[in-house]
């Protein structure tokens, strides 16, 4: 079995000089395009596929030593699974 996340502050998310950039709504966007897109590779493959989506999920970037400011941010994150 075979088990991925596509978590959208993975997607378009950089750090500038004192704060952060990130388009929320994009973001989300290619996250669940990015989920669909191996989903369909996946079945492709001949694999049994099982998408969901975590409503709701805190996710943090930066904080103690990465030497940016702790931000917490609340998305969804689409995820697949495959056997």
């Amino acid at each position: 079995m075979e088990q991925q996340t596509f978590n959208p502050v993975d997607f378009t998310w950089t750090w500038t000089a004192t704060w952060y950039n990130w388009n929320r709504a994009q973001a989300h966007k290619q996250a669940l395009a990015a989920r669909n897109a191996e989903a369909k590779k996946q079945r492709e493959q001949g694999k049994r596929v099982r998408c969901q989506t975590l409503k709701g999920q805190r996710i943090t970037r930066g904080g103690i030593g990465s030497g940016h400011p702790h931000i917490e941010q609340v998305v969804n994150v689409y995820m697949l699974t495959a056997t």
